[in-house]
């Protein structure tokens, strides 16, 4: 090859390179992340997804009353006198697995999954999030509080935004020998039941055993409740984590590092009986 080949080669393969880098960059390093969950998103898609399934009266109406303005702003269902008709809250809420359409960028249906933030050698900070939207389990109210529950997530089918991170966590909490992870409600904590039933959030600190990769750990998720119709209600709850204490190594690239410890997430869309 001649000099002058060689002069016009050097600066192409640079721009290659440059553009390489800055592709990996915007969608490998600074992928966006779906933002975390709260009540006001869940409640907000909630009604978009009774709208969106349109559903006939036959399946849904004698069940979830549609989410108005009140709700929406998480303000009480009261009547002219002021005070709300009763619908009864306490019994076995059953999550409801098949509601909404989850998906790995919105907050559709019942999910659990993590966020935690990276160390990027180039661009600072991102959040690292997986997902799951294989939920089941049930929460009972009796007595004025959380008295029991179980929650099984199905760890196999986590989402995330990069497909090598989806293979990196999985890896780390060994989906293959321990598939799922669990939360049991180890003792009652108090509800206030009259303003659960008015249509007000409602908060608690659910005390529970945490199960991931076949360790065991009690933890505190701090949950907030809303009834949103006849008998449905929507949890939305966060816990802090710490990846050493569940014997998980954090799954580090040479994209950057992961933080020690995370946040657990959880929304759930749960039918009374």
């Amino acid at each position: 090859m001649n000099r002058r080949v060689l002069r016009i080669a050097a600066p192409v393969a640079l721009v290659v390179l440059v553009l390489a880098g800055y592709g990996l960059y915007q969608y490998v390093i600074v992928a966006d992340s779906p933002d975390e969950v709260t009540t006001e998103a869940a409640l907000e898609q909630f009604a978009e997804d009774l709208e969106a399934e349109a559903v006939s009266a036959d399946e849904m109406t004698d069940e979830v009353a549609s989410v108005d303005e009140s709700v929406v702003n998480e303000t009480a269902a009261a009547d002219e006198s002021g005070t709300s008709s009763p619908a009864g809250v306490e019994g076995t809420w059953t999550v409801d697995d098949e509601f909404g359409d989850f998906a790995f960028e919105n907050a559709s249906g019942s999910f659990a999954g993590f966020r935690v933030q990276k160390e990027l050698f180039v661009g600072g900070e991102q959040t690292a999030v997986g997902r799951s939207g294989d939920v089941t389990g049930s929460i009972t109210i009796a007595d004025g509080a959380v008295s029991a529950g179980e929650i099984i997530v199905d760890m196999t089918s986590l989402q995330s935004d990069i497909s090598a991170r989806e293979s990196a966590i999985k890896s780390a909490v060994d989906t293959g020998t321990f598939p799922t992870a669990s939360f049991f409600v180890g003792e009652p904590s108090a509800l206030d039941l009259a303003a659960l039933d008015a249509g007000e959030t409602v908060s608690a600190g659910i005390i529970g055993e945490l199960t991931i990769a076949g360790t065991t750990n009690t933890e505190t998720i701090r949950a907030e409740a809303t009834v949103v119709g006849d008998g449905v209600a929507l949890i939305v709850g966060t816990a802090d984590l710490t990846w050493a204490d569940y014997g998980v190594d954090t799954p580090n690239s040479t994209a950057g590092t992961v933080q020690e410890s995370g946040i657990l997430e959880v929304q759930l869309v749960v039918r009374l009986g």
